[in-house]
């Protein structure tokens, strides 16, 4: 068995690291929000008149001929094109459709959908409000499961380092590439927390049922049987989720790419948090605490 509680200030600081560093990054850089959030409309159309490689410069200027600026213009598998644009009317598309017409040919319109900046105001404030209650949520049961207020404050302190790793990463990407922020964004974020505080109460669980089978035990020893014991297994479980979602990356298109990053990130980040952020933390508070 390793004696990883031993290295357990080596684990703090390279997760304090990692959360500042992720911390610089958003706050330098910023989040590159979405018209989820912002407000906007999205276009979808299809046809091979548009859709040419060489053609896109060209569709872009035909919306800024009409002072309407796209922030993105990306092609799907399915043959179609994804428009992005700050928020117009039906009529305003209807004067750019016939321009597009005039300037390429007829093609076909799947959608269009317009999301007010009021509705991307209100769904920014319904993403913190499900966060914040989600931690005290968290907080409140696992101090209850556990009948100590340690566990609950040590889970909670890993899920904000996965929280801020993946917000670190699409603040890099966003200024990188240009990767925004949506709906599907926080869907992946909140599942990536899930996942990351079940392994850390599976890691808790085995630390209770070992106090309570041998009480005198020493407290580091048994969270280190505790990780020990349960590493293989999240290990396992988390590499076959990964190899899944590497492959999505890869595979599954430019519609659910950014959606899939943010799992892979929240998964890897949350295989780490567990034994190597939480379970130390509650060490180092018992050590604290017994003094």
């Amino acid at each position: 068995m390793i004696n990883l509680v031993k290295y357990r200030k080596v684990f703090l600081v390279i997760s304090t690291i990692t959360m500042l560093s992720s911390l610089a990054a958003v706050l330098f850089f910023g989040l590159k929000a979405g018209i989820d959030f912002t407000g906007g409309t999205v276009i979808e159309v299809r046809g091979d008149s548009v859709i040419q490689s060489d053609k896109v410069s060209d569709l872009r200027q035909v919306f800024m001929d009409k002072q309407v600026e796209p922030s993105s213009i990306q092609k799907t598998n399915d043959g179609s094109l994804v428009i992005k644009t700050l928020a117009i009317d039906q009529n305003k598309w209807e004067e750019i459709k016939g321009s597009i017409k005039e300037k390429f040919g007829d093609f076909e319109e799947l959608s269009f959908e317009t999301i007010g900046p009021l509705l991307g105001k209100e769904l920014v404030q319904k993403t913190i409000t499900a966060v914040i209650i989600t931690g005290i949520g968290l907080l409140f049961y696992i101090g209850w499961r556990f009948k100590n207020r340690r566990f609950g404050v040590t889970a909670i302190v890993a899920m904000i380092h996965d929280i801020l790793v993946i917000l670190g990463v699409f603040a890099v990407l966003g200024r990188v590439w240009g990767v925004e922020i949506d709906l599907m964004f926080v869907t992946a974020t909140l599942t990536a927390l899930a996942f990351s505080v079940h392994d850390t109460i599976v890691l808790y669980d085995r630390v209770r049922e070992t106090l309570r089978r041998n009480p005198k035990e020493n407290f580091n020893d048994v969270v280190n049987l505790a990780i020990n014991s349960t590493l293989v297994r999240s290990l396992s479980t988390s590499l076959s989720v990964v190899f899944v979602l590497t492959a999505l990356v890869l595979l599954g298109g430019e519609t659910i790419r950014w959606f899939v990053v943010a799992l892979l990130v929240g998964t890897i980040s949350g295989s780490y948090s567990s034994p190597f952020t939480a379970a130390p933390l509650l060490t180092v508070w018992h050590d604290i605490k017994s003094k």
